[in-house]
């Protein structure tokens, strides 16, 4: 827990105080918190289990700091993945957090409630093989999505001669439908005159 809480300060004041953006330290934030909510969730439904079933937990102060935990670690992490998700791609973030997410949620488990003690080799093996063909799935259904395109909300025509242009506005046509000269032709039909002609 000391060495999670070290991690994540000195990454807070590279993102803080350096401005550093990068995906890597906005998802490791958010995998730590990952690792504090997943101890923080399983304590606190632990007490509520016991206190339905045999002793009384939830007048220790242990419950409610848990409670607090938990509920600041899931706040916070929705911070930092819509800040990622402002800055990248979505096929980019999604993979990226699944893994870094799940990877901080099965070591916490492992080094706080000894999840793994006493396993099998072979039981272990089949959960992190399994945790890997759940990562390789996640790539490949975001590597071929096509990259998202805001729509453009105006058509840019250029610097029209003798027309007051506005930033991002598109400017008055007069009557003039789209195709047409200022005399009234058709811009199609005199484009495909001048070719016969030559």
């Amino acid at each position: 827990m000391i060495l999670e809480i070290l991690i994540f300060c000195i990454l807070l004041y590279f993102h803080k105080r350096k401005g550093m953006k990068h995906i890597v330290i906005l998802l490791t934030l958010v995998a730590l918190l990952a690792s504090l909510t997943v101890i923080s969730v399983k304590a606190v439904s632990g007490m509520i289990t016991f206190s339905v079933t045999d002793k009384m937990q939830l007048t220790y102060p242990i419950f409610y700091v848990m409670f607090i935990v938990m509920i600041a670690s899931c706040v916070f992490q929705v911070k930092f993945l819509n800040q990622a998700m402002k800055l990248y791609n979505t096929t980019t973030v999604v993979p990226v957090n699944h893994i870094f997410f799940t990877t901080s949620a099965i070591i916490a488990g492992i080094i706080f409630y000894q999840e793994f003690l006493g396993a099998a080799f072979l039981t272990i093996f089949i959960y992190l093989f399994g945790c890997f063909l759940s990562f390789l799935g996640v790539f490949l259904v975001t590597r071929n999505r096509e990259k998202e395109h805001l729509p453009q909300s105006y058509i840019d025509f250029g610097n029209i001669p003798g027309k007051q242009m506005l930033d991002k506005i598109q400017p008055d046509s007069n009557g003039l439908s789209y195709g047409t000269l200022p005399d009234g032709s058709d811009s199609t039909k005199s484009q495909s005159g001048e070719k016969k002609e030559v």
